[in-house]
């Protein structure tokens, strides 16, 4: 992503595929401190159960490539509108029975990567 001045876009190789406009950022300034990528879902528990509701292609982290869903080639731009690899990149989840994430190999090309998911209500997600 960067700034124009006023809007953030989003690139992705040469080509831009769409912005947010700079008011929407009022405390955003000049760049970020965080930077997230994953999944979310909406989970009303209705009748006391978690939803069925799949987080990406609805399998598990650890069924991998063809099956889990995966975010690759992780890339943030700094200061100087350089593409750098983010450090610090480290992967929560807040139901693992429901939903996981599994860091990819290190040194792979497929760069800073990991792989989410999961098929909400299961036998291990009541």
């Amino acid at each position: 992503m960067y700034n124009d001045g006023e809007n953030w876009w989003l690139k992705v190789g040469e080509e831009l595929v769409g912005y947010w406009p700079g008011k929407l950022f009022n405390s955003l300034g000049d760049g970020a401190t965080i930077v997230q990528w994953g999944g979310e879902i909406v989970n009303l528990e209705t009748g006391g159960k978690h939803t069925t509701t799949d987080m990406g292609s609805g399998h598990f982290a650890d069924e991998g490539f063809k099956k889990a869903s995966y975010f690759r080639n992780l890339m943030t731009i700094d200061e100087t509108n350089t593409l750098i690899e983010p450090q610090g990149v480290y992967p929560t989840t807040g139901h693992d029975n429901c939903y996981n994430i599994k860091a990819g190999d290190a040194g792979s090309s497929w760069g800073v990567n990991f792989f989410y998911g999961g098929p909400g209500q299961n036998e291990r997600c009541p």
